[in-house]
């Protein structure tokens, strides 16, 4: 298994360190063209999800609410779970949580938050309710060039986030990805995005 994925020649990227070990190398989608497909891993990072035990399939279970196909926050955060057939949960997204924003300068009420219940089942048009599941992140900040005004200016290997917790600049710049999307293809062969985040 893999976490990291990246475009002929550029320089690999480990991915969201909240998915470190359950990713492998990701066909791309059938309803994403080649030329888009090429330039989402110019831009960032994709890989397939795969649980520890090696399940490929998943069902979703999520907080918010569908704006067409896709899950969206409400006056909250969405917060989506990929579920295997034993029932184990694996966080993909939260938003109060991933990406540069979330980090760097949304805050949320703790209270709030924990009213967050990923209790609603994904399911498609086609009435399906488990998929393989892609996940790419992209990150358009350079992390190098702005690392100055990133890092703290009495310890240049850390970073401190929105609320206060400090954490290295290299798990920062992998963690503080600036948009998401989530590719879903179920049974039958069909694609769809679920997730379409920006994040920055």
């Amino acid at each position: 298994m893999t976490n990291g994925m990246s475009p002929p020649g550029a320089a690999a990227r480990p991915g969201p360190p909240h998915l470190t070990g359950l990713t492998e190398p990701a066909d791309r989608p059938c309803h994403v063209s080649e030329h888009v497909w090429a330039g989402l891993l110019e831009a960032g990072w994709a890989a397939r999800l795969r649980s520890e035990d090696g399940e490929t399939r998943f069902r979703l279970h999520y907080y918010g609410e569908r704006f067409e196909d896709l899950i969206v926050g409400d006056t909250l955060p969405a917060l989506v779970y990929a579920v295997t057939e034993p029932g184990r949960r694996i966080l993909l997204f939260d938003g109060a949580a991933h990406g540069h924003d979330a980090m760097f300068c949304d805050q949320w009420d703790e209270d709030a938050l924990r009213t967050r219940r990923a209790d609603q089942v994904y399911v498609d048009a086609d009435g399906e309710d488990t998929f393989e599941l892609v996940v790419w992140v992209g990150y358009n900040i350079d992390w190098e060039e702005e690392r100055e005004s990133f890092v703290d200016a009495d310890a240049p290997g850390l970073v401190t986030l929105v609320d206060g917790r400090r954490i290295p600049f290299e798990a920062a710049r992998h963690a503080a990805f600036d948009a998401l999307s989530l590719f879903a293809t179920n049974a039958r062969g069909r694609a769809v995005d679920i997730l379409s985040e920006e994040l920055a």
